[in-house]
C-alpha cells in the first residue's frame, strides 16, 4: 500500500500538500491537485484510517451495547440511533448481551447480570469508540453500571442510576394516564386493569397514571379490579377469566401490555362475549400483535425510534462540548381502533 510520501514524490508535491488534497480544509492549486488526484488513483491509496483516528484521539465510531436486540423496543431504538449517525459521518459498533434470552420475562432480575454489562462497556471502551450508547430492554433505573472516564455514555429506554450519564426515555405515567381517560370518555366506569409484575417500574408509574385518571372523575377501582399479569399472553387471560366471573365484571380492561391484551381476547371468546360490545380492552406497546387482533387493539404507542434518535444527537452534542439534557422524557401517543367503543 502507497504512503502520503509516495504519493507526494510521484505527484512532485510535498506531503502537507497531499494531506490538504486528502482532507479538503485547505485550497491547493488546480494543477498540483490534479498531480496530486493522479497520484492517488495510479497506486490505488487509500487513507489509513485506523493511524488517522489515532492520532486525532477519535475514531467516528459509537458504540452500541444493547441488553437484548429481541427485545421489541430494540430494533426500532436501533434504527432511530442509525439515521442519526449516519447524517453526522459516524459508524455504528454494536454489541448484544442476549439479556432475554437468560431470562425470559424476569426484569427485575437485571441486577444479577451487572459484570456482564460492565464487561460489554469496557469491551466498547477499549475498541475507542468516541461514545455509547446503552440500549435497555426493559424501562427501568439503572445503577451500578460502570462509567468510563472519558467516554461519555447515554441509556436508551432506562433511566441513568449515574449522575455522569443521560438518559432518553418515554412517559409511562402519563400515557397510562392518557389511555385511561379515554376509556373514561367513552362512559366506561368499571375500569379494569390487568399490570405487569408488581416490582417493575413501568408496572408501577402505569398504575399510578390508572389511579390518577380514575381519581380525577371520581370512580373507584375495587381491589378486585386490579388484577397482576406478568406481561405474557396467558396472564392476560387467567386474570380476565377471573374478572369476567366477578359479580359486577367490568366494562373495560386496560391491560399493561398488547400480549396481555391479546390473553384478554382470549378469555371474552371462550365466555361467549364480544369485543368492543359487550366489554372494551386497551393495550400498551402498539406491537406487531396490535393491528393483527380482531378487532384491532386500541393502544399507547411508544416513541421508540425517537428514543433512539435522541439518545445519538445528546451523545454527539456531548461530544462537540454542547449542552445537553441530563434527562429526557418523551411522550407517547395514543393509537385508537376497535377495541373500545363509548356505553
Amino acid at each position: 500500500m502507497a504512503t502520503m510520501k509516495e504519493i507526494a514524490d510521484l505527484a512532485g508535491v510535498s506531503v502537507a500538500t497531499v494531506s490538504h488534497v486528502l482532507s479538503g480544509k485547505k485550497n491547493v492549486g488546480p494543477a498540483r491537485r490534479r498531480r496530486v488526484e493522479q497520484a492517488i488513483e495510479k497506486t490505488n491509496y487509500r487513507p489509513n484510517v485506523i493511524a488517522k483516528s489515532l492520532r486525532m484521539n477519535k475514531t467516528h465510531i459509537i458504540g452500541v451495547l444493547a441488553e437484548d436486540l429481541q427485545s421489541f423496543p430494540v430494533p426500532e431504538i436501533v434504527d432511530g440511533i442509525c439515521q442519526m449517525l449516519e447524517k453526522s459521518g459516524y459508524q455504528v459498533l454494536f454489541n448484544n448481551l442476549r439479556l432475554l434470552q437468560k431470562l425470559y420475562n424476569q426484569y427485575e432480575q437485571l441486577t444479577q447480570y451487572i459484570e456482564t454489562i460492565n464487561q460489554g462497556i469496557q469491551l466498547l471502551e477499549h475498541a475507542r469508540v468516541d461514545g455509547i450508547i446503552y440500549i435497555a430492554m426493559h424501562d427501568r433505573r439503572i445503577d451500578g453500571v460502570l462509567h468510563p472516564a472519558n467516554t461519555p455514555m447515554i441509556f436508551a429506554y432506562a433511566e441513568s442510576g449515574t449522575p455522569d450519564s443521560a438518559s432518553v426515555t418515554y412517559d409511562n405515567e402519563t400515557s397510562a394516564y392518557e389511555i385511561t381517560k379515554l376509556l373514561i370518555g367513552q362512559n366506561h366506569k368499571r375500569i379494569a386493569l390487568i399490570a405487569g409484575h408488581p416490582g417493575s417500574s413501568p408496572t408501577k408509574k402505569r398504575l399510578a397514571g390508572y389511579r390518577a385518571a380514575m381519581d380525577e372523575a371520581g370512580l373507584r377501582a375495587p381491589p378486585e379490579y386490579i388484577r397482576w399479569g406478568d406481561w405474557e399472553y396467558h396472564s392476560g387471560m387467567e386474570q380476565t377469566e377471573v374478572l369476567l366471573t366477578l359479580t359486577l365484571p367490568p366494562t373495560a380492561i386496560f391491560a399493561m401490555n398488547d400480549l396481555m391484551a391479546a390473553g384478554c381476547y382470549g378469555a371474552i371468546r371462550r365466555r361467549g362475549l364480544n369485543i368492543p360490545e359487550d366489554i372494551s380492552v386497551v393495550g400498551y406497546d402498539n406491537r406487531e400483535i396490535a393491528s393483527c387482533l380482531y378487532p384491532s387493539l386500541t393502544t399507547v404507542v411508544l416513541p421508540n425510534r425517537q428514543i433512539g434518535y435522541t439518545a445519538a444527537e445528546q451523545l454527539l452534542q456531548r461530544l462537540r462540548h454542547q449542552a445537553a439534557p441530563s434527562g429526557t422524557v418523551l411522550p407517547c401517543s395514543i393509537i385508537r381502533r376497535d377495541s373500545s367503543r363509548e356505553i
